[in-house]
């Protein structure tokens, strides 16, 4: 497919199509090989075990699940609720996409979780299509697509319901349609841009219109502060053009917050009480005195880990591009790209409460970004970093290997995973090797770094995950039938693992000394520390192991192997059999 250059697109051959539908057909004629591949390998390494246990969890994912279920049992769409409660801190949109997909596929954590995959495969499809409309070639475009496919960032939180899917996609999308209004000029794109904007506010709150604004406005600062080789400034007659762009932009991005606004308002007191913990209480409590002053090195930190495997290669590519004279228009938007993210982290670190996944949705932008610096330039050019990545990744994989060998023989497990990941990587060392001896060039050190990725994260799902991980709630045996159960535990959070794992049980929580509420002889028990002595009426059922909270190297060499025991009970006679005995 040969793209339209910015002649043809002024005279109207491309553009003509001003729907966002006609532009992602457009973009996919010709490429029908390359997206195809890049669907079949987000299935094979990105829905694997998303109906399981087996995966890298987040705390908070529970909650959304529960209140998921919650809302959809009391039919609470609008308004979503948890623990009988409507849930006002969180956006509903991550509540209503869970809502559509259970009512869509029935109850499950994989219906729950593949609203996910969908989003985090959009955003590799938008990075493809992004590279091909700048000019850049099929196989450059899926190269980063997919090497952002397989990213540590989307491996983990593709398997996961969290708000992240939906902030990655809305964020690439908003990218795109202002890459599309820049190369074409056509301001449709800037209105469908902020339109998507003002959708993506139900899924941050108002905090979203600020990353958009800033990846909107980073190339206008770039524009307007240009200076001319003998230090003229030349960049005055764009302040119009720029601050139009931006009234277009932000007045379409308040179509879809408006309609929301009156809706809410339409309830009364309870639609105002929404929106003041909407728009202010929930963004503003992360500058609350009464949270910690987090570290600021947790945000850089963040996206680099979850942009490994290629984390040196992003951070290399960022460093150099950030500071380089851009050529043409399109490394003009990939520069304003970077450094809107520089942006965005600049913002995160104001607030004291801060996390390693805030910065995930920019992750995809920084790999459209750089890309876009990548287009029609000499393949020698990207030798040195894909030489770094390769051995940064090589490096990584032998450490977890030896770490899992380690594990495995102190354990006691099979280490057949070991043998074989251990021969994946001598065959990768020496195609390596092969490829420095035989010059090969860039394709092959490409291929290399994207097949040593791909054996990394499936040695880490189908291997390492099933083994480390130690489910709290039984895969089996005959607690998991038990319709009426209680929790003993320090963390009421825990109920909820309980409550998604076993979906048609009534549970419910205790704290330990005050589980005298719940031992009524018909509820099942469940306790984290043995009870001393074992409540009356009740009979140890079975026990599960789960790794203790903070496991050490000691403890692992211990008879207990870092482990400590769940304990259920069942009750041995009923509540009334027990009065009549009496």
């Amino acid at each position: 497919m040969i793209l339209p250059d910015r002649e043809s697109a002024k005279k109207g051959t491309f553009f003509k199509f001003m729907v966002w539908n006609s532009f992602f057909k457009k973009s996919l004629n010709g490429d029908r090989i390359f997206v195809s591949l890049l669907i079949l390998l987000n299935v094979f390494f990105l829905l694997p075990g998303s109906g399981g246990n087996a995966i890298l969890t987040q705390g908070d994912e529970a909650m959304h699940i529960a209140t998921i279920r919650e809302s959809l049992a009391s039919s609470s769409y609008l308004f979503p609720k948890f623990e009988g409660v409507l849930n006002l801190y969180k956006p509903p949109a991550l509540f209503w996409l869970g809502i559509f997909s259970d009512s869509l596929f029935g109850v499950s954590f994989f219906a729950e979780r593949f609203p996910s995959f969908l989003l985090f495969f959009g955003s590799s499809v938008l990075i493809y299509l992004g590279i091909r409309r700048a000019g850049g070639s099929p196989k450059l475009a899926f190269t980063i697509s997919f090497a952002y496919t397989l990213t540590l960032g989307v491996f983990k939180f593709s398997r996961l319901v969290m708000m992240e899917s939906l902030l990655t996609f809305f964020i690439i999308l908003v990218s795109v349609t202002i890459l599309e209004f820049r190369l074409s000029k056509n301001r449709i794109w800037l209105f469908l841009g902020g339109f998507f904007s003002g959708i993506a506010i139900l899924i941050k709150g108002p905090v979203f219109q600020v990353y958009s604004g800033i990846i909107l406005g980073s190339y206008s600062v770039i524009g307007i502060f240009l200076l001319h080789s003998n230090g003229g400034w030349v960049g005055k007659k764009r302040i119009w053009k720029e601050l139009l762009s931006h009234i277009i932009f932000h007045s379409s991005s308040l179509i879809v917050p408006v309609v929301w606004i009156l809706v809410l308002l339409s309830y009364s007191e309870l639609g105002k009480e929404f929106l003041t913990i909407f728009l202010f209480t929930e963004n503003l409590g992360k500058f609350s005195a009464a949270t910690a002053n987090q570290s600021e090195w947790i945000i850089p930190i963040g996206f680099l880990l979850y942009s490994f495997p290629f984390s040196l290669a992003v951070f290399s590519g960022f460093y150099s591009k950030l500071f380089q004279k851009p050529k043409s228009l399109r490394e003009v938007v990939g520069s304003s790209y970077l450094w809107a993210i520089l942006a965005i982290c600049l913002v995160h670190l104001a607030p004291n409460r801060k996390d390693f996944y805030y910065l995930l949705p920019l992750i995809p932008l920084a790999f459209l970004g750089i890309g876009l610096f990548f287009i029609r330039k000499k393949e020698y050019q990207f030798s040195k970093l894909l030489s770094l990545d390769y051995f940064f990744c090589l490096g990584i994989s032998l450490l977890v290997l030896a770490a899992m060998w380690g594990f495995g023989i102190l354990l006691g497990q099979n280490i057949w995973p070991e043998l074989i990941f251990t021969a994946f990587l001598l065959l990768i060392f020496l195609w390596g090797r092969r490829i420095r001896v035989q010059g090969s060039g860039v394709p092959s050190t490409t291929a290399l770094n994207l097949v040593l990725a791909a054996g990394l994260l499936s040695y880490i799902q189908f291997s390492i995950l099933p083994r480390v991980n130690l489910s709290e709630v039984p895969e089996n045996g005959p607690f998991i039938n038990a319709k009426q159960i209680c929790i003993v535990s320090e963390n009421p959070w825990t109920a909820l693992t309980f409550r998604n794992a076993l979906p048609d049980a009534e549970i419910i929580h205790s704290v330990p000394g005050a589980d005298r509420n719940c031992v009524d002889g018909i509820r099942y028990l469940v306790f984290f520390q043995e009870p001393i002595p074992i409540p009356t009426g009740y009979q140890l059922l079975q026990t599960q192991t789960v790794w203790k909270r903070d496991v050490t190297l000691q403890e692992l060499l211990s008879p207990t192997q870092g482990k400590e025991y769940v304990y259920f009970y069942e009750p041995s006679r009923s509540k009334n059999s027990e009065l009549e005995s009496r």
